[in-house]
């Protein structure tokens, strides 16, 4: 252990108060009561009293990584494509039609990562899940209040079934929201047994909201996620053990796949989805094409949406206002080009590996989080974009999950709490 870190103060009240309320709100909490048409306020009103709020969050999140500013240094030794591919956006501004959006917008992503790494470097892994699971009670609750007090923000517009989505700007907004949830919730009664019982009805209430919100997505990232968790002990087998158990259950992950590819319509009528997955085929098309015409470099970070993409889907779907492409790494070629998808999936290989080195190293349940983290984030990018996500939750905990299994694997950050798990891997 850093001498230095004995003489760190663990994180305050304040800090987790601090903490707490950033995740709720990149989680997408209360935008339903401030953005849209519908909101409480204008959306003159609504971005600045937004852009004000990020911007006291940026510079708290400064203020308090400045007690770690040589470490921070040596995290980007470490991960300098991680690094790299967030300041790709901000070098973007050159070749965006739009650079003062592109600008601004680089600007949020670059204090968003930057809060990943202080929520890496200040909380333990055991820590960072006990604060998620107090996010997602909250948000849970919360939801379940505004559905019931607050049915105009609670519950989604009738094309949708009236489903509902709580606290969130969407239906989708609460399925992601309670898909982890659920499965942070579950962590928490693996290793919290003494209060498991408590755990164990926050996953009932997790998996009701879930359901009352149709996202399907949600549903198969969170059974996906799940399973993932169940199978990840695994890794701690001898290595023969352990490859051929997952030679096997690739194996019939192969011929599950086959079998839903040659009975798509079947299995999509399962969650009331047809083949074009609800439209997003036609936006893949449509990113697919615009993507060839700006193969190297894109348009420029989060340029193309919802500006001219976003007319050119209106004009084929009649659905207005468009604002991702829907799969997290068109997203991101849109956004960056290939040289962004090639620096983000190397990154993404490289801490998966470390992730395994981890578990397999390990014996604690909370060195499960990044592996079962960074598979969510595969599932859920399949049909979202979740990659380079300004001001949004997936991106905080991609960061952090990078920070945490690269300090593991060399020099640990001198503010990073060791739980007993680090201790006896040490």
């Amino acid at each position: 252990m850093n001498p230095r870190s004995k003489l760190i103060r663990a994180p305050g009240g304040g800090e987790r108060f601090f903490t707490t309320f950033v995740l709720l709100l990149t989680s997408g909490a209360f935008i339903s009561l401030m953005g849209g048409e519908e909101g409480a306020l204008g959306k003159g009103a609504v971005g600045i009293f937004m852009q004000t709020i990020w911007s006291v969050i940026y510079l708290a999140t400064l203020v308090l990584l400045q007690r770690g500013r040589k470490e921070f240094l040596g995290v980007v030794r470490r991960d300098k494509l991680f690094f790299l591919l967030v300041a790709l956006t901000m070098v973007s501004v050159f070749w965006s039609e739009d650079p003062a959006l592109t600008f601004r917008r680089s600007v949020a992503l670059m204090g968003t990562t930057l809060f990943g790494v202080y929520f890496a470097s200040r909380f333990s892994l055991a820590d960072q899940l006990r604060l998620l699971s107090r996010v997602f009670v909250l948000g849970a609750i919360l939801s379940l209040i505004f559905v019931a007090i607050l049915p105009h923000y609670g519950l989604a517009d009738p094309e949708f079934g009236y489903a509902w989505q709580g606290i969130y700007s969407h239906k989708n907004n609460l399925g992601s929201a309670m898909a982890l949830g659920v499965v942070v919730f579950v962590f928490r009664a693996v290793s919290d047994r003494q209060k498991s019982t408590r755990w164990w009805a926050a996953i009932g209430l997790g998996l009701f909201l879930l359901w009352m919100s149709h996202s399907s997505t949600g549903v198969v990232a969170c059974l996906f996620t799940l399973l993932v968790f169940v199978l990840s002990p695994a890794l701690r087998w001898t290595l023969r053990k352990a490859i051929l158990f997952f030679l096997g259950v690739a194996a019939l992950a192969v011929g599950a796949g086959l079998w839903v590819v040659s009975n798509l319509t079947y299995v999509l009528s399962w969650v009331s989805r047809d083949p074009s997955f609800t439209g997003r085929a036609t936006v893949w098309m449509v990113s697919i094409v615009m993507i060839t015409q700006h193969p190297w470099l894109g348009y420029g970070y989060s340029e193309f949406w919802p500006g001219y993409g976003s007319d050119i889907v209106s004009r084929l779907t009649h659905v207005p206002e468009m604002s991702h492409a829907h799969n997290a790494i068109l997203n991101l070629w849109l956004d960056v080009g290939l040289l962004g998808v090639v620096l983000f999936i190397l990154q993404y290989l490289k801490s998966l590996w470390r992730a395994v080195v981890a578990v397999r190293h390990t014996r604690t349940v909370e060195w499960l989080w990044p592996l079962v983290f960074l598979l969510f984030l595969a599932a859920y990018g399949l049909v979202e974009s979740v990659i380079l996500q300004r001001n949004g939750l997936s991106w905080i905990l991609f960061t952090a999950v990078v920070i945490q299994v690269s300090s593991r694997g060399g020099a640990r950050l001198s503010t990073v709490p060791l739980s007993t798990g680090n201790r006896a891997a040490a």
